[in-house]
């Protein structure tokens, strides 16, 4: 095969490849990420540093928009209804997918609104406490808060939120009731606990990691089943004897319903490209993200699972927005 030729057939392969997408994506228009949690979250750094790279894979500007509001029904719902062209897609966290809708009635329904494309990250979980609690394990923990009924409190980012889940189900498993103190986003109430507002939280290890390695915070706990590297000396909630005891949040991407499936599956095959490559687990690794590579029908069939997971969460807890 000629040098030409080979040319040719790579340029037909192209233009045919480009014909098939949708005219937007033809012509290398903007992609707009909605994500409906606050810039500077973990979730918002993961989507960063994945989608960076994303951009470069798939020769398609993207950008970022944080669309808070509404405990993120707000960002949702402009997704759900956008164009089905591939152009607006969400960067959603299972407390706006798995949590919110079973707190109250949302415009849009998770499995039929959206249509999965990948996930992006795992979020390890820590528990940390303000310095001044006289606690430095999870079992200590559960007997200053029992022997001080009433008096200790903790963070979240809201009803609802990543925070209150593994919260809730801390206190579920061993029996402890603190006052809940819900704040706009994780990261506000990082810095609560940090400045002695709130007496303990579970956040995202890459938002507290900063102010445990100041020592503003003190980690006494991970939530995963697994301890994580980036805090290898912290052993795990069901270590400290709370057996079963398994939390990480997660951010992923969807794109509206109606997505066309080739679209979908070439943004899903870079995105796998981008999450295994060294540079990117690396970033990720370095802000205590761990990178999550899932196919579009596992995305779903994750989504589904968590989905029925949480609602046993939130109706056990008595949550309530």
């Amino acid at each position: 095969m000629t040098t030409l030729f080979k040319r040719l057939v790579r340029t037909t392969t192209l233009c045919l490849s480009a014909a098939a997408l949708p005219a937007a994506w033809a012509a290398g228009e903007t992609v707009t990420v909605v994500t409906p949690l606050a810039a500077g979250s973990a979730s918002d750094v993961a989507l960063r540093i994945v989608t960076e790279k994303l951009a470069v894979a798939l020769a398609q500007p993207i950008v970022i928009e944080n669309q808070t509001g509404a405990s993120g029904a707000i960002g949702a719902e402009k997704v759900a209804r956008a164009a089905p062209d591939g152009t607006v897609l969400c960067g959603c966290n299972n407390a706006i997918l798995g949590v919110l809708p079973h707190l109250r009635k949302v415009p849009f329904d998770p499995a039929k609104s959206f249509k999965p494309v990948g996930m992006v990250a795992v979020l390890p979980t820590a528990l940390v406490v303000n310095p001044s609690l006289p606690v430095n394990n999870v079992q200590e923990l559960v007997a200053y808060v029992k022997a001080n009924p009433g008096k200790v409190s903790y963070a979240t980012g809201g009803v609802g939120s990543a925070q209150h889940i593994a919260m809730s189900m801390l206190e579920a498993a061993t029996g402890m009731k603190m006052l809940h103190v819900p704040y706009k986003g994780a990261s506000p109430a990082a810095v609560g606990v940090a400045g002695g507002e709130v007496h303990v939280m579970f956040n995202a290890i890459g938002t507290v990691l900063p102010m445990v390695k100041a020592g503003k915070l003190r980690a006494i706990a991970v939530a995963g089943a697994q301890r994580t590297p980036v805090m290898a000396d912290v052993p795990t909630v069901a270590e400290q004897g709370v057996p079963g005891y398994d939390y990480a949040s997660w951010i992923g991407i969807v794109a509206p319903a109606a997505t066309p499936d080739d679209v979908v599956n070439r943004i899903a095959g870079e995105l796998t490209k981008v999450l295994r490559s060294p540079d990117t687990v690396k970033r990720l690794a370095d802000n205590g993200i761990d990178p999550s590579v899932m196919t579009p029908t596992q995305m779903r069939d994750y989504m589904a699972n968590d989905y029925t997971r949480m609602a046993k969460v939130v109706a056990d807890a008595g949550m309530k927005e």
